[in-house]
């Protein structure tokens, strides 16, 4: 297996524990402490700062669809992987909100391990579409 593709696999293995609510799944793709870089502030966490089961409790979120997301650059102890959208819905499959996040991974003795992220939250009623690089000035 190549890196990227385990620095992939180990991001499938947070999504699938993140939607199953699975806390340990998460934490074992995470290596702490975990920098998350909020709207405005940077935070090291020493357990994960989102909780599944509280997203799906307040907002109705059943799971997350559509997602794109790409490794875009592996180092020999480094990764970086892109989450360029992902639509969280609730049950009937209407849109909650959208997602889009930047995680770096790191490789520890135990495989890659997400040790930053920093996601950005649109919902529904804000969609917003990203801005081509061409047309930012």
């Amino acid at each position: 297996m190549t890196d990227a593709a385990a620095v992939r696999a180990a991001y499938e293995r947070y999504l699938e524990a993140f939607v199953a609510g699975d806390r340990a799944g998460i934490d074992a793709v995470v290596a702490y402490p975990l920098a998350h870089i909020a709207e405005t502030e940077v935070r090291m966490c020493d357990s994960f700062p989102i909780d599944p089961v509280d997203l799906r409790r307040r907002k109705g979120w059943h799971t997350t669809v559509n997602s794109r997301f790409e490794v875009v650059v592996v180092s020999p102890t480094k990764a970086h992987l892109v989450l360029h959208s992902g639509e969280r819905v609730r049950a009937d499959g209407s849109l909650i909100e959208t997602v889009s996040a930047f995680y770096a991974f790191r490789l520890t003795a135990d495989g890659w391990k997400l040790y930053a992220i920093s996601d950005v939250v649109t919902p529904a009623s804000e969609r917003r579409q990203a801005v081509p690089l061409d047309d930012r000035r």
